[in-house]
Order: structure tokens, then sequence, then C-alpha cells
């Protein structure tokens, strides 16, 4: 019983979490998608696509030895044993649509649908889930931090959007203009990625993951208010094509990791701020606009602690 029990709950999907289309489609007991539906890119579509092609060349080479009941059928098979009215589009298994069934077989790149969602998706910031409050900072839940304080999102297709945390919004404070990459440039983790002025002052932020800058928010160079007002949405401030993303996540912070990150920074401003800001010494809550109440030496120190640049 407590073994039916302990299986049970291991093919809960916890919140915030999709199926991958593998589990969606029955072929696997359980497996999350962690690579936004974009098949073409997931080490794990490919490992399985590879093993059913090595069953298939075992049953031509024999075939009277191959096991029928171990063959592996693909996802898309399997969806396209279902009834029409039951094949889900893989923006309907995301939850970005309500009611949308596949009409190309699942070839979504060339799928006229397909294309359309993602040209509205690069464009459009999508709601952030509920946010923790840690210490006067917000941290969203569906989001990776970079430790100088970008984050990055991955969003359906595979890119990357990115932008400044509440934390560095906080400590530069209201900007007067920001940098932007161009399009087609090259991105590094953990390399000067954009900048950011105020009164004279650049800082240079660091990028949180490796690739290609393919759109930017354009909005923000009239408006960079925009990063006080949402800084992770309408604040957002350019979308990449990753090229090392499984492991640029290994080396960002996500969830609990991430608020104890923010909660260790917290009381490291707290403390070096001591002298040069108007911060209660118990640790109460954190200014709108730290940059205001530091001398310029003192911005620049802190800026370079906290941004890593």
């Amino acid at each position: 019983m407590a073994t039916k029990e302990k299986r049970a709950s291991m093919k809960i999907v916890p919140p915030g979490k999709k199926k991958c289309v593998w589990m969606e489609a029955n072929v696997v007991s359980y497996k999350l998608c962690d690579n936004n539906f974009d098949c073409s890119t997931c080490v794990y579509d490919h490992a399985m696509q590879d093993k059913i092609e090595r069953q298939q060349e075992t049953v031509l080479m024999k075939p009277l030895e191959a096991s029928v009941e171990k063959f592996t059928t693909s996802w898309v098979e399997k969806m396209m044993k279902l009834a029409a009215s039951q094949r889900k589009c893989r923006y309907m298994l995301t939850g970005e649509v309500g009611r949308k069934l596949c009409p190309n077989a699942y070839e979504c790149g060339s799928c006229s649908f397909d294309q359309m969602m993602q040209e509205r998706l690069a464009t459009e910031a999508l709601p952030v889930q509920a946010g923790t409050d840690v210490g006067g900072f917000k941290v969203a839940e569906d989001i990776y931090y970079h430790e100088g304080h970008t984050w990055a999102k991955p969003e359906y297709g595979g890119r990357v959007r990115v932008g400044l945390d509440d934390f560095a919004q906080k400590l530069l404070g209201s900007l007067e203009s920001i940098d932007l990459p161009n399009i087609g440039q090259k991105v590094a983790q953990g390399e000067s990625g954009f900048q950011v002025r105020r009164n004279d002052e650049a800082a240079e932020v660091l990028a949180p993951i490796d690739g290609i800058v393919t759109h930017v928010n354009h909005q923000l160079l009239d408006h960079p208010e925009m990063i006080n007002d949402s800084c992770y949405e309408k604040g957002w401030l350019f979308i990449i094509e990753p090229t090392k993303l499984r492991k640029n996540l290994k080396g960002l912070y996500y969830g609990e990791d991430a608020r104890k990150h923010i909660t260790e920074e917290k009381e490291k401003l707290f403390s070096m701020a001591s002298e040069d800001l108007r911060i209660a010494a118990d640790g109460g809550g954190s200014v709108e606009d730290i940059f205001e109440e530091l001398e310029e030496q003192s911005w620049a120190k802190f800026v370079k602690t906290f941004l890593k640049t």
C-alpha cells in the first residue's frame, strides 16, 4: 500500500510546472517539461527519439528476438492515434491558450498558428507567478536569478526573457537611460550585457545567460521608469536565443535558493549601509530608491559589490 501511495504522489505535477509531452501522451509515467516545450532543443526529447531509432533498428535486424511489448512509441505517434478532438496543441498544454487542437500533425515548425504565437510571445511579457516579499524585495516564483541581480525567464519556443530584479532596481533607483544590446549581439553569462545611467553615473550590468539577442524592449529607451514600476513584467530588457541554456540555468538561483540569496544580499546591504544609508539596523524595510540615500563614492561601492562588476 505504501509503495502504491508513493508512486501516486510522484505523479503529482507541482504548482507552476507542466507535464512533458512524453508524459502527456502517456509514453512515460512521469516527466516534467524543463525546456518550455521546445522539443527541438530538448536533450530529453533527443534521447527518447534516439532510443526509438535504436529499437526500430533492433526490430529490423532481429525481428524474432525483439520484444514488441518493450517497443517505445514516440509522443507524436501516440498523440496522433487519439481522436482529433483530443489532440491538444502545445500552447494548450502549456496553458497559454484555453482551447486549441493541433491541426498540423505536431509539425510546429510549419504551423502558422505556432509562428503567430511565437511572434506574439516574443514581444509580450507574460505575467509572473505570485512573488514573495523578502525583506522588502520582491522575488518572483517562476524566474531564475543571477548573482549580479539580473533575471532570466525561459519562455515558449526556447527563448529567454531578461531583466533587472527588484533588488537591483531599488539599488540603482530612477534611471535616466538604459543602453540595451543590439539585436544579433552575443551576450555571455557573467559578462557585461548592458549599461544603465543616472546622474552622470554609469553602471555595467551582467547578462544572466549565454546567447544571441533577438528582441529588445524599445519602450524602455523612452520610459526607463518602467523598470522601477514593473521590473518583472513590462520592464523586461531583452530576449535571448540561448546557446547553453541547461548549463547556464544550473548557475542561477531559483525558488527557495533565490529567496535565500536575496535574504543574504539584504543582510549584506544593511551591514554595509549602516553609516551611509538611512535603513534601520535591525533589518527594517528597504527604501525604494537607494541611490538617493548614497554619496557618489558610496553608490559606486554598492554597485560594484552587488552587481558584481
